[in-house]
């Protein structure tokens, strides 16, 4: 029966990955006659698998034959096993050959927050009266400050101004003012990466990042066009559907729709292209408008959705050194102190984000791009006195370095690895997570990692193996290149940390998926 079982999960996980034909078809059948021939049929059969005259690093050989089958240069991949229960490294293949990391390199600010600020870390954004509150009405601006809350999404801003409403402010006589200096993060063109300068994944970092700027276009078939609706609502964003209903069935990816984000404002949204009457609702969404006039529209909407009024502008703001200074002297009091200690003057409201072991693990679950650069960000504000990625890499490599693992030689430019120049060693990758393994965040960081087949990027991944649910793995995929790195507990219930780096033409699409999950069976089965 057990070969039996291994051999439809293999015709299972063949069909999954028909379009990439016999390259993928060798690679499989070779690992399903090793594991069968192997230890699956010693099972069977009662026998000990013969002895062979040396044995090799565990994954080695299942790395080779699969490099082989798939037809990809031998010196394209590196492998890095760690057993945690040994405490050992079991194997070693070209893991000091530096390649590019893509999303692993998330696994270093992520792991590098938890260790130094802590699990129980929050943001905050706050809320300053420029002028005086009388009965409810604020006489002067009301100033809005931040310190980068990773995870200030709708929900957020809508219990900032709820709070604001609670504390007496129903009229805004001024302006609202967005102070974002607490982090300054590194200007890149917004298509610079892949020409994608719409895509949230490509967004920049703030202080102030209401809903990842995010808008929603749902598209439905409708009497004789296409209707279009956005949201959240958005009053200063403008929508230009210039789409066209067409008979047929509906089609693949984007089902013919083009959608585009024009204006220095980022203010006009364009829709073109075809959209098949035999489609039925279909969303896409991209980043739109700038931080401060995202946030200025929703606090808008929001504010007197509660009752409140303001028909203000939304303008740049800066709060003065001597407010910051009398409210973080106030903060650091303990909290019988606060209660005799009067409040920061001009200061409405506090608000504290999600806690640090929350916002890690939506980050690694989601893998999400500009969650991991503000991550960074404020490791460089706290740590280094400066909001940078400059600084934020030299905290990260202070934090790492202080724990003996070594990262002079990284080339890291990018948060989110974002940049093909960038470079890692396996083995650099393997030592952050045996740290983490080693130390009292190991829950929370390993919590952060999507589970095989289960959740996260991982959802529809390994479903159908024995690697299901055996495993929280981080990957990395740019053009060129796919990787894996996380833990894996074995079928003997052995633990281990594995980094597997694939850098080879065409990796990304079906060959580097193929390569993981022959390369990560074989050590689950061994």
């Amino acid at each position: 029966m057990a070969v039996r079982d291994q051999e439809k999960k293999f015709s299972m996980a063949l069909r999954r990955r028909r379009r990439w034909g016999g390259r993928i078809l060798g690679t499989l059948l070779a690992l399903q006659g090793s594991l069968v021939s192997g230890i699956f049929a010693a099972e069977v059969q009662g026998a000990a698998p013969p002895e062979a005259p040396a044995v090799a690093a565990p994954g080695v050989e299942a790395l080779r034959r699969a490099l082989k089958s798939l037809r990809l240069p031998e010196d394209s991949a590196s492998l890095w096993v760690f057993d945690f229960d040994r405490d050992e490294v079991l194997t070693a293949e070209a893991a000091e050959r530096p390649r590019p990391p893509a999303s692993l390199v998330k696994l270093l600010p992520m792991g590098a927050a938890l260790l130094s600020l802590g699990p129980a870390f929050r943001w905050h954004t706050e809320a300053w009266a420029e002028g005086s509150l009388r009965d409810g009405v604020l006489l002067g601006d009301l100033l809005l400050w931040g310190e980068g809350d990773p995870f200030f999404n709708d929900e957020a801003l809508y219990r900032l101004v709820s709070a604001l409403r609670a504390a007496g402010v129903s009229r805004i006589e001024g302006a609202l003012r967005v102070d974002g200096r607490a982090l300054s993060p590194t200007a890149r063109p917004r298509d610079a990466f892949d020409g994608q300068g719409d895509r949230l994944y490509n967004l920049p970092a703030h202080a102030l990042l209401p809903n990842f700027t995010a808008a929603t276009v749902a598209l439905r078939p409708g009497t004789d066009a296409v209707e279009a609706q956005v949201s959240p609502l958005l009053p200063s964003l403008r929508v230009e559907n210039r789409l066209k209903l067409v008979p047929g069935p509906c089609r693949g990816y984007q089902r013919g729709v083009a959608i585009n984000v024009l204006g220095s404002a980022r203010d006009t949204l364009r829709l073109e292209g075809t959209f098949p009457e035999g489609c039925q609702r279909y969303a896409l969404t991209r980043s739109v408008l700038t931080p401060e006039r995202y946030l200025g529209d929703r606090f808008r909407v929001l504010f007197e959705a509660l009752g409140g009024q303001w028909q203000g502008d939304v303008a740049p703001g800066a709060l003065t050194a001597e407010a910051r200074a009398e409210a973080d002297s106030f903060d650091r009091l303990p909290p019988r102190a606060r209660e005799k200690t009067p409040a920061p003057t001009g200061r409405l409201l506090r608000q504290p984000s999600p806690s640090l072991d929350e916002i890690v693990w939506r980050l690694g679950k989601s893998s999400n791009n500009v969650m991991t650069t503000q991550l960074l960000l404020t490791l460089g504000r706290v740590q280094e006195g400066a909001g940078t990625e400059e600084a934020g890499w030299q905290a990260l490599r202070t934090i790492y370095g202080a724990a003996g693992v070594d990262l002079s030689d990284a080339v890291l430019t990018h948060p989110a690895g974002l940049a093909r120049e960038d470079r890692l060693r396996p083995a650099q990758v393997g030592a952050v997570l045996r740290l983490l393994w080693q130390s009292p965040r190991m829950p929370e960081f390993l919590h952060a990692l999507p589970i095989a087949g289960v959740d996260g990027t991982l959802r529809s991944r390994f479903e159908d193996t024995p690697l299901a649910a055996q495993a929280h793995l981080k990957t990395g995929t740019l053009a060129g290149v796919s990787n894996v790195a996380g833990v894996l507990q074995t079928r003997q219930g052995r633990r281990l940390a594995v980094v597997l780096m694939l850098e080879a033409e065409e990796a990304e699409r079906g060959l580097g998926p193929s390569l993981h999950e022959a390369v990560l069976q074989a050590l689950w089965a061994d």
